[in-house]
C-alpha cells in the first residue's frame, strides 16, 4: 500500500519562496551593476551569493518533497524522499509505531525547515535520535522505531497508515527483505563531521571574501593611480588604476576553491586525509600572502 505525505502546502510555499528569491536576486543584480565600487556594493554581492545558496536549498527541498512516498507491505516499510534518500526497514526489524499526536515531547528537527517540508534530525527526550522525513507538524506524524533509532514520517492519513500497519504485521512476513539505507553521496562524506577540515575551509573562504570587502571599502578613498607591482628590490615598479588590485582576491578565491575541491576529494579516503589537511592549510597560507601583498601595495600607493 502506498501512502504519500501531504505535499501541496510545502510545495506551494517552496515555489513562492523560490520566486521571491529570484525577484530579489534580479534587484540585487541591478543594484550591483548600477552602484560604484564601495562597501555597500560588497554587501549586495554577499546577498547575491546568499540568494544562490537559498535557491539551491529551496530547490533541493522541493525536489525531495515532490518525489516522497511511503510504501507499506507485509514485508517492509520503504520510505523514499527525493532522488537519493531511501530507507527499507524489514517488518521484523520494526519495533514500536506511535502517532505523533499522542506524544507529549515536542517533535521538530534541528535546523531550518519550512511549513510542509519537515526534514532533518533531532535528539528527542525519551526517544533518542529521530530522523524526520515528513511534511506536517507533530499532529500528523507517525514515528517508527527501528535499529538505528526512530523515523518520523507523515502519511496523508495517519490513522489509516497505523491501521494498515497493524494489519500487515498481523498477517506475517511473506518474503524476507534485506534492510537498506541509501543517502545522496555528498551527505555521506566524512568531511561534514570533521570540524578541523571545515574550520580551515571556512577560514580560507572568509579571508578571500573579507579581502574583497576591505578593498571595496577603501576603494573610494584611493587616488587615481596606485602601485600594482613590486620589483625584486621591493620597490613599486608599476602603477595603474585601483581596480587592478582586485586581481588579488581573484587569485585568493581561485586558490581557495581549487584547494578546497581537491582537498574534499582526498578527504573521502582516510589514508589521504593528511594530504587534504595540507591543501586546506595551504589555501589559508595563500590568503595570508595575498593580504600582505594587498596591504603592501596600498601602503606603497599612499606613500
Amino acid at each position: 500500500m502506498i501512502f504519500f505525505p501531504p505535499k501541496s502546502i510545502g510545495l506551494r510555499i517552496g515555489v513562492i519562496a523560490i520566486a521571491l528569491t529570484l525577484g530579489l536576486e534580479a534587484v540585487l543584480v541591478a543594484l550591483v551593476r548600477a552602484a560604484p565600487l564601495s562597501f555597500p556594493t560588497f554587501i549586495f554581492i554577499c546577498l547575491l551569493a546568499a540568494g544562490v545558496i537559498a535557491l539551491a536549498w529551496l530547490g533541493y527541498g522541493c525536489y525531495g518533497l515532490a518525489r516522497a512516498r511511503y510504501v507499506l507491505s507485509r514485508n517492509a516499510l520503504v520510505v523514499e524522499w527525493g532522488g537519493g534518500r531511501r530507507e527499507v526497514i524489514p517488518m521484523e526489524m520494526m519495533g514500536e509505531v506511535r502517532a505523533g499526536a499522542e506524544i507529549e515531547s515536542p517533535l521538530r528537527p534541528n535546523g531550518i525547515t519550512w511549513p510542509g517540508c519537515v526534514v532533518g534530525r533531532a535528539t528527542i527526550p525519551d526517544f533518542g535520535e529521530v530522523e524526520f522525513l515528513a511534511a506536517t507538524e507533530q499532529s500528523g506524524l507517525v514515528l517508527v522505531s527501528y535499529p538505528r533509532g526512530w523515523l518520523a514520517i507523515s502519511p496523508d492519513e495517519p490513522l489509516a497508515f497505523l491501521q494498515s500497519f497493524a494489519e500487515r504485521r498481523a498477517e506475517g512476513v511473506e518474503a524476507k527483505v534485506e534492510p537498506e539505507s541509501a543517502r545522496p553521496g555528498f551527505e555521506q562524506w566524512a568531511l561534514w563531521r570533521d570540524r578541523l577540515a571545515l574550520g580551515l575551509i571556512a577560514l580560507g573562504g572568509l579571508s578571500a571574501l573579507g579581502l574583497v570587502g576591505y578593498l571595496m571599502w577603501v576603494y573610494p578613498k584611493l587616488p587615481a593611480e596606485i602601485a600594482l607591482h613590486f620589483n625584486a628590490q621591493g620597490q613599486p615598479d608599476r602603477f595603474g588604476a585601483p581596480t587592478g588590485l582586485f586581481i588579488l582576491p581573484i587569485i585568493a578565491g581561485l586558490a581557495w576553491a581549487l584547494n578546497s575541491l581537491f582537498g574534499a576529494w582526498l578527504h573521502r579516503r582516510e589514508a589521504e586525509r593528511a594530504g587534504a589537511y595540507l591543501l586546506f592549510s595551504a589555501a589559508v597560507f595563500v590568503q595570508a600572502l595575498v593580504w600582505v601583498a594587498a596591504i603592501g601595495l596600498l601602503t606603497a600607493g599612499r606613500a
